[in-house]
């Protein structure tokens, strides 16, 4: 089968990459029958000479490739009819923005693969950059943070060149005692929370954040039931929340008014209260 690597063509551009060349090389090498080729790309956070330096053919003609694969969604005029493509096309939860982008793979007769949509034999995601989201959320929380009140200046996160290079900038502040507040134990709140441990912030439970007040830097990660509550006031459990919604109403402003940093990482369901 013969595999092409396209570039990103969304505006605004990205410099993802499905695979980095390395892995892309332990790919091919895992499966030496498959056929390999890269689409130049003066965006992608990769430079097109390394990909040449593992040994790949690189080509603006993908026309002979049985499957394509890339990061965002494809513009339409890039699309090549009758091919096998993986991306994120964002239109899983019927997007209107995308609605034409969908007609358009029907009508090219298209095989569309979703990365949102691959799961393991569990039915859960195998592909989701959330982690990464709250690496660079929680970055540039602080960043903002040192802006409006003019206390220091933060590189912008795509500057750095990884996750390290990030908490080694945040490492350097002298932060004031500022109060936290992380929402969410998903993918995104965990990547917050990475950042947040790597920078030695001090993790405090829920009564001790909503009563006390610290010297140095605290966070609390909160969860659904700490932000919501029950209308009728029953005391119940995260999936009566995830079943009934409608029946809850945000409790967060508790912890709204004790905090100075609000880092989001929470996941907002249909008919879920708005929390603030």
């Amino acid at each position: 089968m013969k595999f092409g690597i396209i570039k990103e063509g969304k505006v605004p551009p990205d410099k993802r990459a499905v695979f980095s060349p390395k892995m892309l090389r332990a790919f091919a090498d895992m499966y030496p029958q498959a056929e390999i080729k890269v689409q130049p790309s003066d965006i992608r956070i990769f430079k097109d000479e390394e990909y040449r330096e593992m040994g790949f053919e690189l080509s603006n003609d993908m026309s002979d490739r049985d499957v394509l694969i890339g990061v965002k969604e494809v513009p339409i005029d890039a699309l090549i009819p009758e091919k096998k493509y993986f991306f994120f096309s964002h239109t899983i939860k019927q997007q209107p923005h995308n609605k034409k982008l969908l007609q358009a793979i029907i009508d090219l007769d298209i095989e569309l693969y979703d990365h949102e949509t691959i799961v393991d034999e569990n039915n859960k995601r195998l592909i989701g950059f959330g982690r990464y989201a709250g690496n660079v959320g929680a970055y540039n929380g602080f960043r903002a943070f040192g802006d409006k009140f003019e206390l220091f200046t933060l590189p912008k996160a795509e500057s750095l060149a990884d996750k390290d290079a990030l908490v080694a900038r945040l490492k350097r502040l002298t932060l004031p005692p500022v109060k936290i507040v992380l929402t969410g134990k998903g993918k995104v709140g965990m990547g917050a929370k990475e950042i947040l441990d790597d920078i030695k912030i001090k993790q405090v439970g829920v009564d001790d954040f909503l009563t006390k007040t610290y010297d140095v830097p605290v966070y609390v990660q909160i969860d659904v039931l700490d932000y919501n509550k029950r209308k009728d006031g029953k005391k119940l459990d995260n999936s009566d929340f995830y079943s009934n919604p409608a029946e809850y109403v945000s409790d967060f402003e508790r912890f709204a008014n004790v905090s100075d940093i609000f880092m989001a990482g929470h996941f907002y369901g249909n008919n879920a209260p708005v929390i603030l």
